[in-house]
C-alpha cells in the first residue's frame, strides 16, 4: 500500500504537497515532528500538531512532555503507527490525556491533511472557548472590581481619604504609574471657578505634594477638561504637534519643569472629569503613564520609551466608569461635609447662646466636650477590665462631642436671674436689706436723740448729764448690734457653707421688729429673705435648685426635636443623663447602674471636674486639681460615679486636656497612682 509512513515521508510531503501547504515544520526530533499553522485570528495564537511514531509513544517517559503540552489547548498530538502497534500498546488509554488522536500508517496525504485539519479546527475551537472564558472571567473580575470600588467610595465620607481611594483605584484599573486629583471650587460662580490640586500618587518617584489653586481656563489640560466635560487622552506629551495642529487640537504646551526636577517623564496622560448628579464637573482625575505589560516601575530615562504606552479604549472605558461613580461619591462627601459643617455651626451657635445667658460659665461646655472625648479615646485604648471591648467610631466621638457641647443647653429654659444667681440673695434683695437696716439705724438714732432731748427738757442740767450718757450707751449698743446683724447677713449671703449656729441666728434676726415709715410693725428680714440666707451650701434655695436642675429636662426635650439622623441619634439620651448617678440619686430620671449610658457616665466625671476647677465662677473659688480629684474619688467610693472610668480619667491624665500649659507642667510631677481610687 502506498502512503506516508516515516518521519521523512511527512517532511517531504509538507514541503511539496499543496494539501499540506498551510503547515510548516517548526522543529523535529527522533521519531517526532512538530508542525505549525499560523495565527487563525488576532486574538488566537498558532495551532501546533505533533506527530509521533511508536518508538516515542510506546515509552511513557519519552511521551510525557508531549502529553503535558497536549493538555494546553493549542497543541494536538497525533500518534502514528500500524493497527497492530495501536492494539499492542492499548493507545485508547490516552484518550483522556488531552487532544490525542491515532492515525494508522501508511496514510495518504489527503487523509493526513484531513486529520491535521480536524485537529486544527478542534484546537481553534478550544482556544476560542478558552479566550472567551478568559474574557468573561476578566470582565467578571473587572465588574467585581468596579462594584467593590463603588462600595468603597460610598462608604467613605472624609473628602481627602475619598480622593486618595479614587486615585488609587483609577490607577489600578488603568495601569497608570502616577496621577493626581483636582476638585473644582466656586461651582456656582462659573466666571470665577478654580481647580484645587488635592492628591497625587506616583509608584516610581517619592514626591512631596503641595496644594495649589489655579483658574479654570483652556490653557491647562485640567481646565480644558472642566470646561468641556470631556475625556482628554494624550498618547505622548513629549511628541505633541504644534498647538492647534495634528495630535494637539487643544493647543497644549507641555511644561517639563516638574519632569526635570524629579527625573521623570510625563508621557501618556488620561484626564477624566468627575461629574455630579447635577451634571457639574466637580473634580478631575488625571492619570499619567500607562505602564506596558510587565513593567512595575519606571526608573531610568530609557524606561519611559518602552515601559509607557498610550491609554487604550479599555482603560478609558474603565476610567470613565470609575469617574462617574467617583463624581457621585465626591458630591455625597461634599454634601456630608456641608451638613456636618451646618450641624457643627448650629452646635457652636447653641453653645454661644447658652454662654450669652450665663457668661459666668463661659468655656465650660467646650472644656467638658474636650475632657469627655479625651476620656472616650483613653477608654478606647484600654485592653483589660470592664471596658476592654469598648470602642468608639469617628461618628460616635462626634456624637459624644455634640452631646457634651449641648449638655447645658436646657439652661435657656431657666429664668435668667436664677441662672446667674451668684449669692444667696439677689442683688435687689441685698440692696433692700441694706436700705432697710439704714432706715432702722436712722430710726434708732432719731429715737435716741428724742430720748436725750426729753431728758434735757425734763431735768436740770446736772441731773440730765448722767441720764443722757446712759441713753448714749443704750442706743450705741443697739446701733452696734444692728451693724453686727447687717455684717453677719452680708457674710451669710456668700455661697459658702453656713457657719455653726448661723441658721438660728438668721432666725433670731428675722424675729426682730421695727416700725416702718407708715407706723406698721415689720420684721428685720422677710420669710423669703430668711430662707435664702439659711441655705446651708451654695446660693440656691430648694425651689431655685429644682428650677436649675430642670435644665436637664429642657436639654433633653430640646435635643430630641432635632433630626440627628442615625449617626448622632443618641445625643439627646447622652446629654440628658449627665446628672444621673450610679446609685439612682441623680436626676432627672433617677437612673441606676448600667441604665446610664457609658458616654453619659464619662460626661458626668468631666462635668464635675470642670465645675470644681473652673476659675470663672463668681459663687466659688477654683479648687486645685488634686483636691478636685479627691472629691471625685470620694464620689466614686460612695457609689455615685463609675470607678473604672475614673481610673482611666486619672491614669491617662485626661484631666490635663483642659488645663493651662503651666498647670500641665506642674501636674506632670504628680503621681497618678496616688490619685487612683483604692
Amino acid at each position: 500500500m502506498s502512503g506516508l509512513s516515516t518521519l521523512e515521508d511527512v517532511v517531504a510531503a509538507v514541503g511539496r504537497d499543496e494539501r499540506l501547504g498551510v503547515w510548516s515544520v517548526r522543529r523535529q526530533g527522533d521519531d517526532w515532528i512538530e508542525l505549525e499553522v499560523g495565527k487563525l485570528s488576532k486574538r488566537l495564537g498558532p495551532v501546533i500538531a505533533v506527530l509521533v511514531w511508536p518508538r516515542v509513544w510506546r515509552d511513557p517517559a519519552t511521551l510525557a512532555p508531549h502529553l503535558v503540552r497536549a493538555r494546553s489547548g493549542n497543541y494536538a498530538l497525533l500518534l502514528l503507527g500500524t493497527d497492530d502497534d495501536f492494539a499492542a500498546a492499548q493507545v485508547d488509554r490516552l484518550a483522556d490525556e488531552g487532544d490525542v488522536a491515532a492515525v494508522a500508517t501508511p496514510v495518504s496525504t489527503a487523509r493526513l491533511a484531513l486529520a491535521l485539519r480536524a485537529r486544527a479546527e478542534a484546537s481553534t475551537l478550544r482556544m476560542m472557548a478558552a479566550a472567551l472564558e478568559l474574557e468573561l472571567e476578566q470582565a467578571r473580575h473587572e465588574n467585581q472590581l468596579l462594584i467593590s470600588i463603588g462600595r468603597a467610595l460610598s462608604q467613605q465620607r472624609d473628602t481627602t481619604s475619598l480622593l486618595e481611594i479614587i486615585l488609587r483605584r483609577a490607577r489600578e484599573v488603568t495601569g497608570a504609574d502616577a496621577g493626581s486629583v483636582y476638585i473644582v471650587e466656586n461651582l456656582d460662580e462659573e466666571a470665577d471657578r478654580k481647580v484645587r490640586f488635592m492628591v497625587t500618587q506616583n509608584d516610581s518617584r517619592k514626591i512631596e505634594s503641595k496644594g495649589f489653586v489655579m483658574p479654570v481656563t483652556s490653557t491647562s489640560i485640567v481646565g480644558s477638561c472642566v470646561l468641556s466635560s470631556d475625556v482628554i487622552n494624550i498618547p505622548d506629551l513629549y511628541h505633541l504637534d504644534a498647538p492647534g495642529t495634528g495630535n494637539n487640537p487643544w493647543g497644549f504646551h507641555h511644561d517639563r519643569s516638574f519632569d526635570d526636577k524629579h527625573r521623570y517623564q510625563t508621557r501618556s496622560m488620561l484626564t477624566v472629569p468627575m461629574i455630579s448628579a447635577r451634571t457639574q464637573v466637580i473634580g478631575v482625575i488625571q492619570l499619567i503613564n500607562k505602564r506596558a505589560k510587565g513593567w512595575v516601575a519606571l526608573e531610568e530615562g530609557g524606561d519611559f520609551d518602552v515601559g509607557v504606552v498610550p491609554f487604550d479604549e479599555v482603560a478609558i472605558s474603565y476610567a470613565a466608569a470609575l469617574a462617574s461613580q467617583a463624581g457621585i461619591a465626591l458630591e455625597n462627601a461634599m454634601l456630608y461635609e456641608e451638613v456636618k459643617t451646618l450641624f457643627d455651626g448650629f452646635v457652636r451657635a447653641a453653645v454661644t447662646a447658652i454662654e450669652s445667658r450665663d457668661p459666668t460659665t463661659s468655656g465650660h461646655s467646650e472644656r467638658v466636650a474636650e475632657l469627655t472625648v479625651g476620656l472616650a479615646k483613653a477608654a478606647d485604648r484600654v485592653d483589660s477590665g470592664k471596658f476592654a471591648s469598648l470602642t468608639f467610631t469617628v461618628d460616635e466621638l462626634v456624637q459624644l462631642e455634640y452631646a457634651a457641647l449641648l449638655h447645658d443647653f436646657g439652661k435657656v429654659g431657666v429664668r435668667e436671674h436664677v441662672l446667674v444667681k451668684a449669692k444667696k440673695l439677689y442683688e435687689h434683695q441685698r440692696e433692700i436689706i441694706t436700705q432697710r437696716f439704714a432706715f432702722i439705724r436712722r430710726g434708732l438714732e432719731v429715737e435716741g436723740l428724742t430720748r436725750k432731748l426729753d431728758t434735757l427738757l425734763a431735768r436740770s442740767r446736772d441731773d440730765a448729764q448722767a441720764l443722757v450718757e446712759e441713753v448714749d450707751r443704750n442706743f450705741g449698743a443697739k446701733l452696734a448690734e444692728l451693724d453686727d446683724f447687717l455684717k453677719f447677713i452680708l457674710q451669710a449671703n456668700e455661697p459658702t457653707v453656713l457657719e455653726q449656729g448661723g441658721f438660728e441666728r438668721i432666725a433670731d434676726i428675722a424675729a426682730r421688729r421695727y416700725l416702718s415709715y407708715d407706723g406698721r410693725d415689720q420684721p428685720y428680714l422677710s420669710d423669703e429673705e430668711a430662707r435664702a440666707l439659711q441655705i446651708l451650701r451654695g446660693s440656691l434655695t430648694d425651689a431655685e435648685r429644682d428650677e436649675m436642675n430642670s435644665h436637664v429636662v429642657h436639654t433633653f426635650n430640646f435635643l430630641r426635636q432635632i433630626p440627628w439622623g442615625r449617626a448622632f441619634r443618641n445625643v439627646p439620651d447622652i446629654a440628658g443623663a449627665h446628672h444621673e448617678k450610679l446609685d439612682g440619686s441623680g436626676y432627672p430620671n433617677g437612673l441606676e447602674g448600667d441604665a446610664i449610658p457609658v458616654p453619659a457616665r464619662m460626661m458626668t466625671i468631666s462635668d464635675i471636674y470642670d465645675a470644681l476647677t473652673a476659675s470663672d465662677r463668681p459663687y466659688k473659688k477654683a479648687i486645685p486639681t488634686e483636691k478636685a480629684l479627691d472629691i471625685l474619688s470620694s464620689e466614686v467610693k460612695r457609689g455615685l460615679l463609675d470607678r473604672e472610668l475614673f481610673d482611666i480619667f486619672v491614669g491617662a491624665r485626661v484631666f490635663e486636656i483642659s488645663a493651662p500649659q503651666a498647670d500641665r507642667n506642674r501636674r506632670s510631677r504628680w503621681s497618678t497612682s496616688q490619685l487612683r481610687v483604692r
